[in-house]
């Protein structure tokens, strides 16, 4: 800017000429072009002449820019969810589900869905491709709560890939459409697929996978845990607190972990005799090694093969071919002086129901319940609602005493970034925050720059009517994405929090035209040491700075909008990370633009004119002193 362009614009520029169609069409478009600066120049100096309104102006626009923020200021989110192209499904059958069982559940899930991934093994270009497509049947658009027959529909697209696999006690399944821009159309199809007609008693979750997964089905999942020392009252919580989220948001949107702690499993408990083990020479220790022997084989060592460990076991040559523990009690075991003696005859053998799964933290025992808010819920939204039914469940006494009650995942992290970004809302994180930090770091160069304390502030005034704009231009590009589904949900996430700090550095750059401007006509300076002009009053300065300011200010903002709002309004792969940051640096530069025209000149009149009043005060009060020879 300050090398290139002088040179490039000495060698390629040329003096204008003076006369011919091209100057005639010229001046006529810079007549209509300088109608726009005459016109707010003229607007400015008639309000300059009055006090009352440069004061209600100034007053209009600051508190009506800083009630506009705090009104418009949306519940804050952590990170974008994206617009990726995966739907992913987790399906927990009850316990003691077998091979078989499972296998019935996903031919259950596969009738559902096997049509769409039928369409998308054929080649669309084809006559049966074009005709499988046309032939997808439509199902209700319902991802929360229960179908609606008379609701809306919508015919979901095909499946360019699905799979369904299962590991353990869980079932997972997923697909990635074959439209992309279509991809929020597969939630519903997941949704019916596993809806409780189809599986009974199973919990079902399906979900489109976001970008930043942190906790939950998106990056916007809230996770609180519900921990204490007695399970029992452990469980009694989680399940109020689920029962109370699902009634309100459906049933798919809470996901527990353990995902059946309040379906416990059958269990074989086998409590040694103590007493009896001593009479035969036996230790609980050797006991149990013999009983994990004759079931599913003892481990009592590894070796390696290219690598890898293999584990190597003991087991009883009956115990290979096994099916059943009816004959449990009646296994026979050897003891160390040389008998063998049935395995009832050394412990008890209980048959007991117990949780499946235990976990822990902070050394007790937990159950952490994700909730997953529909897709126009913020976060901190999300994290009120849940902290809210935990209050009042605990407060009507649903939830034991000894139960206590914590949030991590994105919870924890949005409340760190925020008090980095915006302060925890005391006076010293407000002054750590980079929020602050910025506004102070801005302040301090322009007092060092101007020489003066007073003048940056009045500068500093264009930040507020920024803020109002960004966030003025960010509600609006939420609703867009709350009325469309195919585009991604727009909230205050991180990324967008960090387009308001930039707007601080940024829109004080015309309020420093102006200042600057006018304070080189009250001097009568240029910007080059040897040219002078006569001195101005503060009125007439001001107005002419603003005259000659305008066309610069709205030329460089106007390339600045233009520039980024491919940013907001184009689609593809990854515009939402950087939409609500385009969208908010966009809002806060048009309307700063448009106050900072009227704002900044009206407040430094008012500066300048209380300042030379109280001079002329000062200078009637000051007596004349008179010398003593």
């Amino acid at each position: 800017s300050i090398t290139v362009i002088p040179c490039a614009a000495a060698r390629l520029l040329r003096t204008p000429r003076t006369e011919g169609l091209a100057f005639r069409i010229n001046r006529a478009v810079a007549g209509v072009f300088a109608f726009v600066p005459r016109t707010i120049a003229r607007i400015v100096y008639l309000c300059c002449g009055s006090w009352t309104a440069r004061i209600l102006i100034v007053l209009l626009m600051t508190l009506g820019s800083l009630y506009g923020s705090w009104k418009l200021m949306p519940d804050a989110d952590f990170l974008p969810s994206g617009n990726r192209n995966l739907v992913f499904g987790l399906v927990i059958p009850p316990p003691g589900y077998n091979i078989d069982q499972m296998i019935e559940l996903g031919t259950r899930v596969e009738t559902t869905m096997r049509p769409y991934w039928e369409a998308g093994d054929l080649d669309p270009q084809t006559p049966e491709g074009k005709q499988a497509r046309a032939d997808l049947p439509s199902i209700p658009l319902t991802v929360w709560g229960p179908p609606d027959p008379n609701g809306p529909r919508v015919v979901p697209p095909a499946l360019e890939n699905y799979f369904f696999i299962g590991f353990g006690s869980t079932i997972l399944h997923g697909g990635v459409a074959e439209d992309d821009r279509r991809v929020v159309d597969l939630e519903p199809l997941f949704a019916r697929a596993t809806r409780k007609e189809v599986l009974p008693g199973v919990i079902a979750f399906a979900e489109q996978v976001a970008l930043f997964r942190i906790g939950g089905q998106s990056s916007s999942a809230v996770r609180v845990d519900l921990l204490g020392d007695d399970l029992a009252d452990v469980i009694t919580a989680a399940k109020t607190v689920r029962r109370q989220l699902q009634a309100d948001f459906g049933r798919r949107s809470v996901q527990a972990n353990p995902g059946n702690f309040d379906l416990p499993g059958p269990e074989l408990q086998i409590i040694p005799d103590r007493a009896r083990l001593a009479d035969v020479g036996m230790t609980p220790t050797e006991l149990g090694q013999a009983v994990t022997a004759a079931s599913d084989g003892a481990i009592i060592g590894e070796y390696r093969i290219g690598g890898d460990s293999i584990d190597l076991k003991v087991i009883a040559m009956q115990a290979v071919d096994q099916r059943s523990l009816a004959g449990l009690s009646d296994l026979p075991i050897a003891t160390p002086s040389g008998h063998i003696v049935p395995l009832a005859s050394l412990a008890e053998i209980r048959r007991v129901v117990t949780p499946i799964q235990i976990n822990r933290v902070n050394r007790k025992r937990a159950v952490s319940l994700e909730f997953t808010a529909p897709r126009d819920m913020p976060l901190e939204q999300a994290i009120k609602v849940v902290e809210n039914v935990v209050r009042t469940q605990a407060e009507t006494g649903n939830i034991p005493l000894g139960v206590e009650s914590s949030f991590e995942g994105s919870a924890s992290k949005l409340k760190a970034v925020r008090a980095a970004l915006l302060g925890d809302g005391t006076l010293v994180g407000l002054v750590g925050s980079s929020l602050f930090l910025a506004l102070l770091g801005v302040y301090l160069l322009m007092c060092v720059l101007f020489q003066s304390f007073l003048k940056p502030m009045v500068i500093m005034f264009a930040v507020p009517p920024a803020t109002f704009g960004g966030f003025l231009a960010l509600a609006l590009v939420h609703k867009i994405s709350v009325e469309n589904r195919y585009v991604p949900m727009q909230n205050l996430d991180v990324l967008t929090m960090l387009g308001v700090v930039l707007l601080i550095g940024i829109v004080v750059n015309n309020a420093i035209l102006i200042v600057h401007q006018a304070l080189n006509f009250m001097r009568g300076s240029t910007d080059t040491a040897s040219t002078q002009r006569p001195a101005m009053n503060s009125r007439d300065a001001i107005t002419e700075s603003v005259r000659t300011r305008v066309r610069p200010i709205l030329m460089s903002t106007l390339t600045s909008v233009l520039g980024m709002m491919p940013l907001v309004i184009m689609p593809g792969s990854g515009s939402e990370l950087y939409r609500g940051l385009g969208s908010v640096v966009i809002g806060g530069m048009a309307l700063s633009t448009v106050f900072t025209l009227f704002l900044v000149p009206l407040l430094f009149s008012l500066v300048q004119d209380t300042q030379d009043a109280v001079a002329r005060v000062f200078q009637k009060s000051r007596k004349p002193s008179s010398n003593i020879s």
